[in-house]
């Protein structure tokens, strides 16, 4: 004789209130999941650049760069100075956060010299005259084993007189 088929769920044993608990549990673990992807889709983690500026009796000097990143990422800088007068000199002047916990893979355009002042890279270009743009592209990647914040200021100087200077900060993500 043939079985009907809910004769076939009448041997099943009820649910245990656990089953429901862990059916929870996992939907709650995906749900945030699923909120840390969409908040990170639209930017909310790092990335983002944004533009400091400091106007100097000789020049000014802005930088363009990320507030926060996160750790193996690539990414870019850009520091524009627009010289006032001529700067005979011109250096700029980058705080340790910006080698720190990075690799460095290109400056562009390259500086004539490079040289280090208190423990701080100095780029040392050409003369500017009045009414000229410099711009200069640095790309890095971020060590991700290096998570924390650090100083990402630029001082812009004629020599060893300062011009201009962008205090900023840099957090770095895991």
């Amino acid at each position: 004789m043939r079985k009907r088929v809910s004769e076939y769920f009448s041997d099943l044993v009820p649910e245990s209130r656990s089953t429901p608990v862990g059916l929870w549990t996992r939907r709650a673990v995906l749900a945030l999941f699923a909120v840390i992807v969409a908040l990170a889709l639209l930017d909310r983690f790092g990335q983002g650049t944004s533009g400091s500026a400091a106007p100097g009796p000789a020049g000014t000097l802005r930088v363009l760069a990320p507030e926060i990143a996160r750790g193996g990422l690539l990414f870019q800088s850009r520091i524009e100075i627009r010289a006032r007068r001529d700067i005979e000199l011109p250096r700029v002047v980058l705080d340790r956060g910006w080698m720190e916990g990075m690799q460095i893979n290109s400056i562009e355009p390259a500086a004539g010299s490079e040289s280090s002042r208190s423990g701080r890279v100095v780029l040392s270009y050409d003369k500017l005259a009045a009414g000229d743009l410099l711009r200069i592209f640095l790309s890095f990647q971020v060590n991700p084993t290096y998570v924390g914040r650090r100083s990402y200021g630029v001082e812009l100087d004629d020599g060893r007189v300062q011009i201009a200077r962008v205090n900023r900060s840099l957090t770095v993500l895991p």
